[in-house]
């Protein structure tokens, strides 16, 4: 029997995807998008790593981070922006 209705997870939340066993849900509509609003915080979550191991002060650390994911952006918002 097909299920017609959008799936929802334990949580009462739906997104695309499709149950494939042991309640793993697979992502099948992630957009460019999404990755994009992924890597900002790594990028600065990685930078912040970066300069706890080799000592730079936090803010040298944090502007390198937001130097870093200014292309991530300029890419999301003029490059290729949302339709």
């Amino acid at each position: 029997m097909s299920e017609q209705s959008p799936r929802s997870d334990r949580f009462g939340l739906t997104g695309p995807g499709r149950r494939t066993g042991a309640n793993t849900l697979v992502p099948s509509g992630l957009s460019r998008y999404d990755f994009l609003l992924a890597f900002i915080p790594l990028v600065l979550l990685f930078a912040w790593l970066f300069g706890r191991i080799v000592g730079v002060p936090l803010w040298t650390a944090m502007a390198a981070g937001g130097l870093l994911s200014v292309p991530l952006v300029v890419d999301g918002l003029a490059v290729n922006p949302p339709s």
